[in-house]
This record gives structure tokens, sequence and C-alpha cells, in this order.
């Protein structure tokens, strides 16, 4: 045995098991007691040039609508390369321990659980429109800025499972889990398009086929897969995990191809911006988010388990959390004119 992997199983024995409750007291604990030192040893370097400039900062800047000052260094609103980093660790980290969430409460990855959690993506999109329009009270609208929106969509999505886990052991009901997280996450939907449809209905510029040509095109796309997968003999890239998938990337990259191309809007994200200012070309994003997406199906189906095993779902509904939320945020502020 190399010294590596006898070092690495050492490691392994002395960390509590996988979904314990001192592994959930360690993993939740472990990052806040490492910033929390960092903040008293380096409080300057931690706080004020790392959680206010690249975090905090541009969450405030975001709800003021103006870059804001703390100590003498100044935050602007928007992504970074900082946060955007980091908001990918986070998501990384959190993997194992959805992962644990899922088995702990014994709630079966499969098709119908990514399409029963996708009406809280788009709520949560939704919601983030509606922040970006003003039309959310104060203080609730700094919930639904970045990063405090992935929190709280995330803690909704959290209790809608745990009220699908109890509907189960409780009745007969037939994918419980599923059905009550759909269910919940439709009414969150409905209720918040109903408020974003009530501002477009009021004075100002209403643009209501954006949304149509955005879903249009995702819809193409999604159907090109499908038959690609057909025709490829390919059944992967037919399966309906990786279809929500490109449909919920491709909602994005339609968005931003007419709102860049057509309407005079910039991408939000760091990287889609970053690759439009270099290539100047309104379909970038579309090409890339195209890329990306056949590479991550690509990556599943060389796979050698089954598109629903745990860690291929995780990484195709992270992926698909990713741009679906993105897409409908940026299909309404089009349709709304914010």
């Amino acid at each position: 045995m190399s010294t590596e992997a006898s070092v690495t199983g050492r490691a392994a024995d002395r960390l509590p098991p996988t979904g314990s409750r001192s592994w959930w007291l360690l993993y939740l604990l472990g990052p806040f007691v490492l910033l929390g030192l960092g903040l008293f040893a380096f409080p300057e370097l931690v706080y004020d040039r790392y959680v206010w400039q690249y975090l905090w900062g541009p969450v405030v800047a975001d709800a003021a609508g103006t870059p804001v000052a703390h100590q003498g260094v100044t935050a602007v609103k928007g992504y970074n390369p900082v946060n955007t980093l980091t908001y990918v660790a986070v998501a990384g980290y959190a993997l194992p321990g959805v992962r644990a969430f899922f088995e702990t409460f014994d709630v079966e990855l499969d098709t119908a659980l990514a399409y029963g959690l996708a009406p809280i993506l788009v709520a949560g999109g939704v919601m983030r429109a509606l922040e970006d329009a003003g039309r959310l009270p104060i203080p609730l609208d700094r919930l639904f800025v970045t990063p405090p929106i992935y929190f709280v969509v995330a803690a909704i999505a959290v209790l809608a499972l745990l009220a699908g886990v109890l509907v189960r052991d409780r009745t007969d009901l037939p994918n419980a889990v599923p059905t009550v997280a759909a269910i919940g996450g439709s009414i969150w939907t409905l209720a918040a398009g109903a408020v974003a449809l009530a501002f477009g209905l009021g004075p100002g510029a209403f643009r209501p086929l954006a949304p149509v040509a955005v879903l249009a095109i995702a819809g193409l796309v999604t159907g090109a897969f499908y038959a690609a997968g057909t025709a490829l003999d390919r059944p992967t890239l037919r399966h309906p995990l990786a279809l929500l998938l490109v449909f919920g990337q491709s909602v994005d990259a339609a968005q931003n191809l007419l709102g860049v191309g057509v309407y005079g809007y910039t991408p939000k994200l760091f990287i889609t911006s970053q690759v439009y200012e270099l290539t100047g070309f309104a379909g970038s994003t579309f090409l890339l988010k195209l890329g990306i997406v056949t590479l991550i199906v690509s990556y599943v189906a060389t796979s050698e388990e089954d598109v629903t095993a745990t860690w291929n779902w995780l990484v195709l509904f992270a992926a698909t959390a990713v741009g679906l939320p993105q897409g409908v945020r940026g299909a309404l502020r089009i349709a709304l004119g914010v």
C-alpha cells in the first residue's frame, strides 16, 4: 500500500461515519469555524478584502442600487471572479451533504424527483426578476439577491422534501416526495408569476412574446438533443434527466441570445459576460452553454453507472439548477423591461 493511500485510510478511519450526528456537526460547522479563525487572525484581509469586497458588499450594493464602501474598500453589485469561484466551491462542498441528506431520509434520486423540484427552481428565477423590478418590499428584497437567494431557495426545497417525506411515511400517496415538492413549487411559481404579470400589465414596457421566444428556442434545442439521441442510438441523450438539463441551460442561453442580440442587455454571470466581451458576438453565450451541456451529458453517457445513480443525478440536477433559474430571471427581465 502506498504512503498516500495509507494516510488517506487513516484519515478516513478518524472521520465520523457519513450521515451520523458527528459527521453533520463537523460538515456544517467546519467552514464557519475556519472562517471565524480567519476573521479573528486577519480581519482586514479576510473581511474587508474578501467577505466585504467580493461577497457581502455586492449584496448591499445590489440592494442599494449603487456601489458602497466600508473601511475604504468599495464593493459593486454583480458577479466577479472571486464570488463566482466561491459559489462554485460552496456548491461542490454541498454535494456530499446533499447526498447524505437524501440517504438519511431515504429519498430516491430519480427522474420524478428532479422534475418535482424544477418548479422551485422556476419560482426562484421569478422572485429574482421581481427583485430586479423593485416589486419586493424592504427588507424582503435582500433575501432575493445573490447569494442569499441561493440559500432561500435551497431552504424551501429542503422544507418541501421534508414535507414530502412526512406525507410519504403517513399516507399511501404514490411518489409523495416529488409530488409534494412539485405542488409547493408550482403554487409559489404561480403566485410570483401573478405579481410579475400585474407589474407587466402596468405602465411601461411589456414584451410578453420574449418569454415565448425563449421557451420556443429552448424547446427546439431540447428536441434536437432528443433527435440526436434517437438517430445515434444514445439513450443517455434522450433520457428525461438529460433533457431537463438541456432545457434548463437552453432557457438561459436563449434569454442571453435575445437579451444581448435584440434588446441590448448584457450577460449577468461573470463567465458569460467575459466570453461576450472577448468575442463581441451575441450568440457566444449560447454556444458556450451548448458546449457545457454537451460535455456534461457526454460525461454521464460514458459513466459505467446509470443516469440516475447518485453522483450522476446530482451532477445533472446541479447543472440544471445553475441554468434554469437564471434563464427564467432573464426572460422575465426582458418581458418586464427591467
